[in-house]
């Protein structure tokens, strides 16, 4: 999704495209063929949007940087510049995402003022832009398992538990994914980057958990089911005073009152009760939580007015047409 947008952005900018788009061998255009040791393939997706502009894709040669090296070059110099504006700028933090994307933009543009002429002469022999844009993701229907999860491009990502055995549909965006549910969103998640990684969310779990309370001691990814250090803190706590399954289940009541209320609250109750010796359960936590009772708003008497004064006032005053 990042070549796609990076790609489509430059051509509509543009107005035109060129005959070849030439790139190295990144995971995200090629991909080790089996069983054949340093041989490498195009990517469909990769092949699908080239053919979607009109391009021909071309390649370097395996472990040959060089034959890259005006791009190599120009990408060092672009990441030393951003290192200069950042200095001048004084910090590294950005509010969103978009706000970055535009300060890198600000930075290129700058740098390629000097290119124009150049760019001139290649825009001279581009044919112009005639495809239309695609969408800014890729949707797929895949099945929810028995665990309550997806797989998506070798990722694992959690939904809610009642979606278990039925099919949804999945946008793929470059920074975030979007589960889909009889045409109703049900799911926003961030976007795993690499493989073979899992992104659990406790609260679409504990539900499950609480009507198989034994299954959570062996859970697989049980360690998404502590938030927090203190969440673990409290587990390992409840472990000394009761026995396994007292001790699974008061956690989990204790982790669906996170899930329904604050994240936050639940756990500077949990601080509170690990403070002191005392033995505690969730009913203790959910006690914690209950709304202080505000003191009681004073009683204001409001003089009733009368807007009969007023009508009076109109008919006294008396206006000189002159």
């Amino acid at each position: 999704m990042a070549y796609q947008r990076a790609l489509q952005k430059t051509f509509f900018k543009l107005g035109a495209v060129p005959r070849h788009h030439q790139t190295d061998n990144a995971s995200a255009v090629t991909y080790q063929v089996r069983g054949q040791t340093g041989k490498r393939d195009y990517n469909p997706g990769y092949l699908a949007l080239l053919n979607h502009f009109g391009l021909q894709p071309r390649r370097i040669h395996i472990g040959c940087p060089e034959q890259n090296g005006d791009i190599e070059s120009s990408n060092g110099g672009l990441k030393r510049a951003l290192r200069q504006h950042l200095l001048l700028r004084g910090s590294r933090d950005f509010a969103t995402l978009e706000a970055y994307e535009q300060f890198i933009e600000k930075v290129m543009e700058q740098r390629n003022q000097g290119r124009q002429a150049r760019l001139d002469e290649e825009m001279a022999v581009m044919p112009p832009l005639k495809a239309q844009a695609l969408p800014a993701y890729r949707e797929v229907r895949v099945k929810v398992n028995r665990a309550g999860l997806v797989r998506i491009q070798n990722n694992s990502y959690s939904v809610p538990t009642s979606l278990i055995g039925h099919r949804v549909t999945v946008r793929i965006y470059e920074w975030h994914v979007e589960v889909y549910y009889r045409q109703k969103k049900v799911e926003t998640m961030a976007r795993l980057v690499g493989q073979k990684k899992c992104q659990i969310n406790y609260r679409h779990l504990v539900d499950s958990l609480l009507r198989k309370p034994g299954g959570f001691r062996n859970y697989r990814y049980r360690e998404a089911l502590f938030p927090g250090l203190v969440f673990r803190q409290a587990w390992e706590q409840l472990e000394q005073w009761h026995s396994p399954r007292k001790a699974d289940l008061t956690y989990l009541r204790v982790l669906r009152l996170a899930a329904r209320h604050s994240e936050s609250e639940v756990a500077a109750a949990l601080n509170l009760l690990l403070a002191n010796t005392t033995r505690w359960d969730d009913l203790d936590v959910e006690q914690l939580l209950q709304p202080t009772l505000m003191a009681e708003a004073p009683v204001v008497d409001l003089p009733v007015i009368n807007l009969a004064q007023y009508d009076r006032l109109l008919q006294e005053v008396s206006y000189d047409p002159a």
